[in-house]
């Protein structure tokens, strides 16, 4: 199952951080005086937007893209189509194929080109993308993507001293914490707010010195409409309708933050003391670096309503002198939600990715070429082709095709534009 494009969603969810934690301590984080807090972050918000101007594909990559979106979960259909790969080989247990592209701001357009041996990015804005296949059995197929994002100079370590700052900003009464992030990321908050409105902010000071913090965000396509109407309609129909929870628990079973999207309302609930998380009830304590992750969520594609529930991951929070970030594993087979349709048919080839390795999730900072830090991202997952599976991928499918043309391109101008107002902020950011 499918839903907005993995590029697409992080972006937005870096966008919706930049507005949920525009404070002025936050922003300052970024780097070891003003100054460089300004160059940092600029340069973050820059190489988000070059991604997102005016994106264009070479032929070979365009088409690569949308035949494997179509067949992700037949991928024997697609391994011997030499239009799509830039690289095959064949190994022991079958066929290895890769697609490399290299993505880079060539005037107003963001250009993405496929062709073999991409080296790592190496000025802001640059990316490297890497999709891979290997036969592992005689249905049994490994998917592998990574994407490595150039977004300047900051340190990977700075990440934590953001995240401490935007959560040390939460243990304020709630009128200042609008105040804030309205006062310092004006021109932020009314771009994003074409889509996010923070409705709601609560936060109630705990006899321990921690604080619970409640914030409330509608999601809605309706202020979309007249700048970005087919994106408006894209909103409403997959996102407006979608419900989903995250999540984390440690080994006892407490809860150490929660976010749920019911009825086009997110809500994140968190408690901080000196902005470090706290168990959600309970007494203070260090969060361990791994935790559980339990996710639950359901989607609307064409007429039917599917998803998992009870899906649960290992989450384990990264630190190095060279990388900072967050990966997920999950091996443990949710309880799915399909149409009755699919009740004849064999489901045990929805267990085989959660198997072995399971699937696995990485998100972070590394340090990379030429002073860049680079923005990373990998899935690593295995389908055992089927009926089922053919099924799921149909479903997936059709919200990606959906989503691609007038509706993409009307998505990216969003965040684009929203890039580029968190970079106005942030020029006019100082040190009082």
């Amino acid at each position: 199952m499918r839903r907005l494009p993995r590029s697409r969603t992080i972006a937005l969810g870096v966008a919706a951080a930049l507005a949920l934690g525009g404070c002025r301590a936050a922003l300052l984080a970024y780097g070891s005086n003003v100054a460089a807090a300004k160059v940092n972050a600029d340069a973050f918000a820059a190489s988000i937007e070059a991604r997102f101007t005016n994106a264009a594909r070479s032929a070979k990559f365009s088409a690569a893209r949308m035949r494997i979106a179509r067949y992700a979960f037949a991928p024997s259909t697609v391994a011997n189509d030499t239009a799509i790969w830039t690289g095959m080989q064949t190994t022991r247990t079958g066929a290895v194929r890769d697609l490399e592209s290299h993505g880079t701001l060539t005037g107003l357009q963001y250009v993405f080109t496929a062709r073999p041996a991409v080296t790592m990015p190496t000025k802001i804005g640059d990316s490297r993308h890497l999709i891979e296949l290997a036969q592992l059995a005689e249905n049994d197929w490994g998917w592998r993507t990574r994407v490595d994002h150039a977004i300047g100079p900051m340190p990977p370590g700075r990440a934590d001293d953001v995240t401490r700052a935007l959560f040390l900003s939460a243990e304020r009464p709630a009128v200042a914490v609008r105040a804030d992030y309205q006062s310092v990321l004006p021109r932020t908050t009314a771009a994003l707010g074409r889509l996010l409105t923070i409705d709601s902010i609560a936060t109630v000071p705990q006899g321990d010195g921690s604080t619970l913090v409640t914030l409330e965000i509608t999601v809605s396509g309706d202020r979309l409409k007249r700048g970005f109407p087919t994106f408006a309609k894209y909103i409403r129909n997959y996102v407006e309708p979608a419900r989903y929870r995250y999540r984390l628990t440690d080994r006892s079973g407490s809860d150490w933050f929660d976010a749920e999207a019911r009825n086009q309302l997110l809500t994140v609930r968190f408690r901080s003391r000196d902005g470090q998380l706290q168990p959600l009830v309970g007494a203070a304590r260090r969060m361990p670096d791994t935790l559980q992750m339990h996710v639950d969520a359901l989607a609307k594609i064409s007429f039917f309503t599917v998803g998992v529930s009870n899906m649960q991951g290992e989450f384990v929070h990264t630190k190095s002198a060279r990388e900072r970030g967050w990966a997920v594993r999950f091996t443990r087979d949710p309880e799915w939600h399909l149409p009755l349709i699919t009740e004849r048919l064999l489901r045990s080839p929805l267990r085989r990715p959660f198997e072995g390795k399971g699937v696995l999730f990485t998100l972070g900072l590394r340090t990379g070429p030429n002073g860049q830090t680079l923005l990373t991202r990998e899935l690593d997952f295995t389908v055992r082709e089927s009926a089922i599976m053919r099924f799921l991928g149909n479903l997936g499918f059709t919200a990606m095709s959906d989503f691609a043309g007038q509706v993409e391109k009307e998505e990216s101008q969003f965040i684009a534009e929203s890039m580029a107002a968190f970079r106005a902020d942030v020029a006019a950011l100082t040190a009082k």
